[in-house]
């Protein structure tokens, strides 16, 4: 049986074992990373946002960035906020999770999932007018700068932080079985996920080890920025989905061991 191998938050690596099952994959993983919510003075600029009805668009960039916006104004008056607004996600699984959560249905998802990918569909239509980004504190200017050469004004809030969690049994059982060669594939669903993995497995193995362990692995990225980021650090992913979600992931694994073993 082949096995993959991922870092997610505490709370999702179930729904990642289930999926794992149906695709008929087996699984070692581990936690990622851990959301801190934004502070109070971002929050009340995106409440002041959303009172003012100034948001032509407003942008979900995660299923987390839904959830930490529902913590802060609960279901029922998210929901009221965003009648006012047009509304983008970044990915499928994200409009799933808004609509799931909150009854909000996503006016827009790109065909490729991406922040960059939002920005390029509405940036014909947001001149001097009012983009808000809801997202983590990690996000990069990409986004901004297409949105606000297009002529928008952009508030981008950062409505969560994320720390890694910390390193633990799970994690050292990820490493240890990648070194030994058992995991067949690696998958990586944001940048971040990729860097704390592999800064992970550099200080237990060493950079030049790490790397070398890491590139015997099939590895997919999630899309492109994920992609990105480890072919920075030296490690390319091989593969990236038809569909950017952890699904899909694990579908683009499944399909290619299978090719393999025929």
């Amino acid at each position: 049986m082949t096995t993959v191998g991922f870092t997610r938050p505490s709370d999702r690596l179930e729904a990642g074992r289930e999926l794992c099952r149906k695709y008929g994959l087996s699984c070692v993983c581990a936690p990622s990373m851990e959301p801190v919510h934004g502070s109070e003075e971002t929050f009340s600029l995106v409440k002041k946002v959303f009172t003012d009805c100034d948001a032509y668009f407003t942008v979900f960039a995660s299923i987390t960035a839904v959830e930490e916006c529902i913590k802060e104004f609960g279901k029922e008056m998210l929901l009221a906020y965003l009648e006012h607004t047009n509304v983008a996600c970044t990915g499928e699984s994200t409009a799933k999770a808004l609509e799931e959560m909150v009854g909000r249905e996503c006016d827009l998802v790109p065909e490729t999932y991406s922040g960059e990918c939002v920005a390029e569909e509405i940036k014909d239509e947001v001149g001097d007018k009012l983009v808000m980004l809801l997202r983590s504190d990690s996000g990069d200017d990409k986004i901004v700068k297409i949105l606000e050469n297009a002529g928008a004004y952009v508030v981008d809030a950062a409505v969560y932080g994320m720390i890694p969690a910390p390193v633990g049994p799970m994690h050292e059982e990820l490493m240890q079985k990648i070194a030994s060669g058992t995991i067949n594939a690696m998958i990586f669903s944001s940048p971040m996920t990729v860097r704390t993995l592999y800064t992970q497995m550099s200080d237990k193995f060493g950079k030049n080890q790490a790397d070398s362990y890491l590139n015997e692995v099939y590895k997919v990225a999630i899309g492109k920025p994920t992609s990105e980021a480890m072919e920075k650090l030296g490690i390319p992913a091989d593969s990236m989905p038809e569909k950017s979600t952890f699904e899909g992931m694990l579908k683009t694994v499944a399909e290619y061991f299978s090719d393999t073993e025929n």
